[in-house]
């Protein structure tokens, strides 16, 4: 193996970790509602579409991370993710799980939405982002709201969740 080939493999392994990344980060954006992180991840021109919704992604940003008294809480999972890197350019599959509760004249409901990302990205002045993503809707499913905070063991679990900037990853400080 030459070394150009090692510096290949090296910099393709470096792009999908930076993409994976990106992901996460994408994930704890629309989660937390942390419109400034979740707008940091897209580059200006970039588009979105999650069927609800078709635009730039700086309006997608803004919808998905408005206050939504209907939604009590949000959990995205990132799982199979696959990467095509050519470059400076990048396309994308990830599968994801969509769990919310949901709240509704007072009762609580619990939907799971299955699908996946198609994304095309860029790294531009070093950095990759979004260009655009494409939502495609798998599967769905929607029932009453079975969820056990003060009961049992849940009761002493204590430190929960949340959407907005008191989730208690916030309070985590950066090594370094």
């Amino acid at each position: 193996m030459t070394s150009k080939t090692t510096e290949r493999q090296l910099q393709e392994l470096l792009d999908k970790q930076a993409l994976h990344e990106l992901n996460c980060a994408y994930a704890r954006g629309v989660d937390r509602a942390d419109r400034a992180l979740l707008e940091s991840l897209w580059h200006p021109d970039a588009t979105a579409d999650a069927g609800m919704f078709r635009g730039s992604a700086r309006e997608y940003c803004q919808v998905f991370t408005t206050p939504n008294e209907a939604m009590e809480r949000c959990a995205h999972v990132i799982t199979n993710e696959w990467f095509e890197v050519h470059g400076d350019a990048a396309t994308g599959e990830s599968y994801v799980l969509g769990l919310t509760t949901m709240v509704d004249n007072g009762e609580k409901y619990e939907q799971m939405v299955g699908g996946r990302y198609l994304d095309r990205y860029s790294r531009r002045d070093g950095s990759w982002k979004f260009d655009s993503r494409v939502f495609v809707l798998d599967f769905n499913r929607t029932g009453p709201c079975t969820a056990q905070w003060d009961e049992g063991i849940f009761a002493l679990m204590t430190t929960r969740g949340r959407r907005d900037r008191q989730d208690p990853v916030y309070a985590l400080s950066t090594v370094g």
